[in-house]
């Protein structure tokens, strides 16, 4: 398949081109820069800056799909006044722009999205069936935006999948901040230790994103999260084992919230996710459902 991706050069997008080059798919993608994107993935590149540009019209030619991974990095700095509208413009303009500019050759788009869409507190479970609030908080009206112009692909026939997105386990995003302080033997729960951690392998999500394209079963939005969510105490504890380091130095709320503002958010709210759509409509068969199975994939020979 003819298939373009946006966001290539994130930890997700890296290892999505991998895998979908090794299926023999033709890959081209879009980049703030190109050349740089070409040379660290070994397929075609077209630079887009997307606040100011159109979407490229050579880099649409043939596509038969778009997978759109493009966003500003939600755990990178303060949430400013700033930096959110960075964080909001990076996802819902650029997905604005790609359904405008959708060629007729296009079958699908695959869509970013997060768990954020949730509400993020209290121990009830949320599926793919939850229904938004008029009041919403920051990741809330994110995600909802971002899937809402996700849609508007689906007035021309073209169908859509939103991937929301838990806590990616793998060589890069969370854990990559993580791991220098659990190496230490100082890390440990965060805040009380008891809110939910919906997580999933970054093998697994990958292959959701493949399924998704390929597979014309797939549409709306699929909760890209492992069957067992776990506590964060519990993650905690499973990621110093699989380091061969304690891990029971908790990180007080109110000292995380000083240092990232209301970015903080992302480690304290508590999101019990369960993947309902991919196990029962689509069968889709994770490669690892227990967490500390994956952590020892990823760090069992650190």
């Amino acid at each position: 398949m003819n298939i373009l991706i946006t966001g290539a050069t994130g930890f997700i997008g890296r290892h999505l081109v991998q895998r979908l080059k090794q299926d023999h798919h033709t890959i081209k993608v879009l980049s703030r820069n190109g050349a740089r994107a070409s040379q660290m993935l070994g397929v075609p590149a077209f630079d887009w800056d997307y606040a100011k540009e159109a979407v490229p019209a050579a880099a649409l030619e043939n596509t038969e799909a778009i997978i759109h991974l493009m966003g500003e990095n939600l755990g990178k700095g303060r949430w400013t006044k700033k930096r959110k509208q960075e964080i909001y413009n990076s996802r819902i303009i650029s997905t604005r722009k790609l359904v405008a500019a959708a060629p007729d050759s296009l079958t699908c788009l695959v869509c970013g999205s997060a768990i954020g869409i949730y509400p993020g507190q209290g121990e009830a479970v949320y599926d793919e069936t939850y229904t938004m609030p008029p009041q919403k908080n920051f990741m809330q009206t994110i995600c909802h935006d971002w899937e809402t112009e996700a849609a508007q692909i689906e007035n021309k026939g073209i169908r859509r999948v939103s991937i929301r997105t838990g806590v990616v386990l793998g060589h890069g995003g969370m854990l990559e901040k993580l791991l220098p302080v659990f190496k230490l033997g100082l890390g440990g729960p965060v805040g009380h230790g008891q809110q939910w951690l919906p997580w999933v392998h970054i093998d697994d999500l990958v292959s959701v994103y493949i399924a998704a394209t390929l597979d014309s079963r797939y549409h709306g939005p699929v909760n890209a999260v492992s069957p067992n969510p776990v506590r964060y105490r519990e993650f905690a504890t499973a990621l110093g084992k699989a380091l061969h380091r304690p891990a029971f130095f908790p990180m007080p709320a109110f000292v995380l919230r000083l240092a990232l503002g209301e970015a903080a958010d992302l480690a304290l709210n508590s999101y019990h996710i369960t993947p309902t759509r991919l196990l029962q409509e689509y069968a889709f068969q994770f490669k690892f459902t227990d967490l500390p199975i994956a952590l020892e994939n990823l760090f069992g020979t650190d």
